[in-house]
């Protein structure tokens, strides 16, 4: 099974904003998102949030380029060199503390993403696996995936091509932390998900969860 089959590249960003600048930094960053629009980047944002349990005073966006590297090599040629960019950056830059960001592919097994009406919370869950195991990762995920699909709660599963490697990305929706708590106990109910645990656990070195709100903007709310 090929683990990606799409034509399209995800960059996600995370970024640590100064906490008194955050008001100031979504304000920014939607005008900016709506630029790239209007500069026919290519570049579409799928979702954008803050963390409201994790890495706090962080800000998390995820962005598709349809068409794959050649997309990406446009938006970024784009962003470097276009006078209004350089504008925005001066002005981001001075509220941040950091920055950093993944180039990603979807997993070909993950249901599409689709923007979601209100209102949800989002839980990114970040793995870190083992080099070499990531088909292997794959290929039980092929198979676990539907025991997790009952409340629609799937978003998106992507690994990374470039920046930190040998790392998976998953995002999930729910209603509400109880409603999280709930969905996550049903699945061990459903013969099945139990190996899926079992097997993928060994391989991970690191993991990391976050629960993200979505921004006024975001496609995902």
């Amino acid at each position: 099974m090929a683990l990606s089959s799409k034509e399209t590249v995800y960059e996600i960003q995370f970024h640590a904003v100064k906490p008194e600048y955050m008001e100031e930094y979504i304000n920014q960053f939607s005008t900016f998102q709506q630029l790239m629009k209007e500069k026919d980047t290519g570049a579409e944002l799928v979702g954008s949030f803050t963390v409201e349990i994790g890495d706090q005073d962080e800000a998390v966006h995820l962005w598709s380029y349809s068409g794959g590297y050649p997309v990406l090599n446009k938006a970024n040629t784009i962003y470097r060199t276009d006078a209004d960019f350089l504008e925005f950056r001066k002005k981001r830059n001075m509220m941040l503390r950091s920055r950093r960001n993944q180039i990603l592919l979807a997993f070909s097994f993950w249901p599409p993403i689709q923007p979601r009406e209100p209102s949800h919370i989002y839980e990114l869950r970040t793995y870190t696996l083992k080099p070499g195991t990531m088909y292997e990762w794959g290929n039980c995920w092929a198979k676990g995936i539907k025991y997790r699909q009952y409340n629609n709660e799937p978003v998106a599963g992507f690994f990374s091509q470039i920046g930190d490697l040998s790392r998976c990305e998953h995002i999930w929706a729910y209603k509400d932390l109880q409603t999280r708590k709930e969905t996550r106990e049903a699945a061990w109910n459903r013969p099945g998900w139990d190996e899926c645990v079992s097997y993928t656990v060994p391989l991970i070195r690191h993991m990391k969860s976050r629960i993200l709100i979505p921004t006024p903007f975001s496609p995902l709310q």
